[in-house]
């Protein structure tokens, strides 16, 4: 990997750093009037689900970009030389509904802190992307179950359609390398409810995990049907498309500005092994801080317990996550600040955002702003009042302004730049690229047996066998080896796909059976 360094008389040891000059990804190198953005960059498509039955990929008659899956890229500056630049992908927030519909100010990528935050990081040398994922889900369900399907549907959508930026820009790296990025160092980071994918994108990697009791309707299945929307990892299902296959879902990092995850036991010491940061108001009245019910700004109903920042963080020091931060010495004030409210030994990642108590209520998200002529105008497009609008969303960010939201987004960049630098230096982040992954599968066609083998220093942690619409068939965790063989156990004649996650990333191959 290689590090650019652009040398300048200013002292930036307030990290922890002891270079004398101003270091790329760590520090600005770039001016914010240089950044170059490319808006709509079409990276995908898939069904849409606002209105039922979804239609397929380019068939909508109301609107032939409804399946089209747009985001707007942000490249640090035209005379930039850097061949292999690590990747930010952002996820906004909204309630997994459209702005305005959703009832806030806030709702898609060009959201205020959005389009902030991705200049920020591409002064820093990154390449940035803001991907709008697709919406949809009933808020007015009159149960709980109900509400429950639709909301962890919708999230299950957007994580597939973060998996498919993904699979998308190391695709583009091993072929055009129109963004010239690096596929190995690529980093993903949610605010609000796009810190709920952020977060489920990370650690959901099994299917049996979207069949935990409270993910279960009345009839004990899951809420999550794989056949019909596809399997965790983005493949299968009647209403899916799988985009750019061959090409992992693997990142570096993940961040979440106020979300949450949808089950603690998601994080399971298997693989991803990848550090998590979380930058959280502790009194969040829709996203519990630590653990509780989600509670979705629409229509203030529980719809379904989740577990917070702070157990997250937790959980990755205890699992040794994030021991490259925690291994390293933070001298700047806003990490000092970080450790003052919650030890380093324990929650290193973690940020506490103390705000006082709001009129009416408490407050999330204080680096949320908007100027409340452009919501009335934009919202009347959309049939909805902008007013009480911008009176609602006043009630948990009171004293809401530009100046208030600079100074919070310094804050989550400060906290985040050099956490993220030292993921970008070092050597031992994994090989991203299924076909970089030396393994070996044999034989290929199966009769009674099959082996799979993995090079070097590679470990297999789970292994799995799926039909061609992504159901799971037969699965084996924590083999912990290079090698591992599998009898047929009387497994129907058929093609199927095999798929291995190993320390090295994940692969997949097409199998048959005899």
């Amino acid at each position: 990997m290689k590090k650019k360094i652009v040398t300048l008389a200013l002292f930036s040891g307030l990290w922890g750093f002891t270079s004398a000059q101003i270091t790329r990804y760590l520090d600005d190198v770039f001016p914010k009037s240089g950044v170059v953005v490319t808006n709509n960059v079409v990276f995908g498509e898939n069904y849409y689900f606002l209105n039922y039955p979804p239609a397929p990929a380019g068939t909508s008659s109301s609107n032939p970009k409804d399946t089209v899956l747009l985001m707007d890229v942000y490249q640090p500056s035209a005379t930039d030389t850097e061949t292999e630049r690590p990747l930010v992908i952002l996820l906004h927030t909204g309630n997994f509904l459209p702005k305005y519909i959703n009832g806030s100010t806030t709702g898609n990528n060009k959201d205020s802190a959005m389009v902030e935050l991705a200049h920020r990081f591409a002064m820093k040398g990154y390449v940035v992307a803001a991907p709008n994922y697709r919406l949809g889900w009933n808020p007015l369900a009159p149960t709980q179950t109900e509400r429950t399907r639709q909301i962890l549907n919708a999230v299950y959508r957007a994580i597939h359609d973060a998996q498919t930026c993904v699979r998308f820009f190391k695709k583009d790296a091993a072929t055009t390398n129109t963004f010239k990025i690096d596929p190995k160092r690529i980093f993903l980071i949610g605010n609000g409810s796009g810190g709920y994918v952020s977060l489920a994108y990370g650690f959901l990697d099994k299917q049996s995990e979207t069949q935990l009791p409270k993910f279960l309707d009345d009839n004990g299945n899951s809420v999550v049907n794989p056949a019909l929307v596809g399997d965790v990892y983005g493949m299968g299902g009647t209403f899916n498309i799988y985009n750019h296959p061959g090409y992992s879902n693997q990142v570096a990092m993940i961040a979440n500005l106020g979300g949450a995850m949808g089950d603690i036991s998601w994080m399971d010491q298997e693989w991803p092994r990848i550090p998590v940061a979380g930058i959280h108001c502790r009194k969040d009245p829709f996203a519990p801080f630590d653990s509780g019910n989600v509670i979705v700004p629409v229509t203030n109903q529980v719809v379904v317990y989740v577990h917070g920042t702070r157990t997250v963080v937790a959980k990755a020091v205890q699992q040794q996550l994030n021991k490259i931060w925690v291994d390293h010495n933070f001298t700047d004030p806003i990490s000092a600040r970080a450790y003052s409210l919650n030890p380093k030994a324990t929650h290193e990642g973690l940020f506490q955002i103390e705000r006082p108590t709001a009129p009416g209520g408490e407050e999330a998200s204080p680096w949320n702003w908007w100027d409340s002529t452009t919501v009335v105008a934009e919202a009347a497009l959309v049939g909805q009042n902008g007013t009480t609008i911008h009176t609602n969303s006043l009630a948990t960010n009171p004293d809401m302004s530009k100046a208030k939201a600079m100074a919070y987004i310094d804050t989550i960049v400060g906290f985040l730049a050099p956490r993220m630098y030292l993921v970008v230096q070092d050597q031992s982040v994994g090989i991203e690229t299924q076909e970089e992954i030396e393994f070996n599968i044999f034989p290929n066609p199966v009769t009674e047996q099959i082996t799979i083998q993995l090079s070097g220093n590679g470990i297999i942690y789970t292994v799995e066998l799926l039909d061609l619409n992504g159901r799971v068939i037969v699965r084996k965790d924590n083999i912990m080896s290079n090698t591992y063989t599998a009898g047929r156990n009387g497994i129907a004649s058929g093609t199927y796909i095999l798929r291995v996650m190993s320390n090295k990333g994940i692969v997949t191959e097409k199998i048959l059976i005899k």
